[in-house]
C-alpha cells in the first residue's frame, strides 16, 4: 500500500541513524545490539531499494544463459541443478561469470563495503536520511 511521507526507506534510515548515533554512547551487550540492529536495518533499506532491479537483471542473465524464460526462482533452481549435474562443465567461464554476478549483487545488499570499488553500487549512499 502506498503511503505518504515518511516512506519505509525514510523510516528505516531514520532508525538506523538513531542507532548509529546512540551506539557509541552504550557499552557491552547494548552497544553490540545497537550495532547489529543498525546493520540489519541497512540491509533492509538496500533490499527494498535495490532488489527489484537486481532481480530483473538476474532473471535476464539466467534466461540468456539457460536459453529459456521463467520465474527467477525456477531459473535459479535449474541453474543449481545443472551445476550439480555437470551440465555446464563445457561452459565453465560463462557459468562462473554468471554466479559471480549473482554473488556481487547479493553482497551489494548485505555488505557493500566488502566489494572492490569496481563492483560497488553506483547509486548514491543512502545511509543517512
Amino acid at each position: 500500500m502506498s503511503q505518504d511521507r515518511p516512506s519505509i526507506n525514510d523510516i528505516l534510515l531514520t532508525v538506523k541513524t538513531f542507532l548509529d548515533d546512540l551506539g557509541p554512547k552504550l557499552d557491552g551487550e547494548a552497544k553490540y545490539h545497537a550495532q547489529v540492529s543498525s546493520y540489519l536495518l541497512g540491509i533492509c533499506e538496500r533490499e527494498i531499494r535495490l532488489s527489484a532491479g537486481y532481480d530483473a537483471a538476474e532473471q535476464a542473465r539466467l534466461s540468456a544463459f539457460l536459453q529459456e524464460e521463467g520465474p527467477l526462482d525456477d531459473l535459479t533452481a535449474k541453474l543449481c541443478a545443472g551445476i550439480r549435474a555437470g551440465k555446464f562443465d563445457d561452459r565453465w567461464d560463462a557459468t562462473l561469470e554468471l554466479v559471480l554476478a549473482q554473488t556481487i549483487d547479493k553482497v551489494r545488499i548485505v555488505k557493500p563495503g566488502h566489494l572492490d570499488a569496481m563492483h560497488r553500487d553506483p547509486e548514491p549512499d543512502r545511509s543517512r536520511p
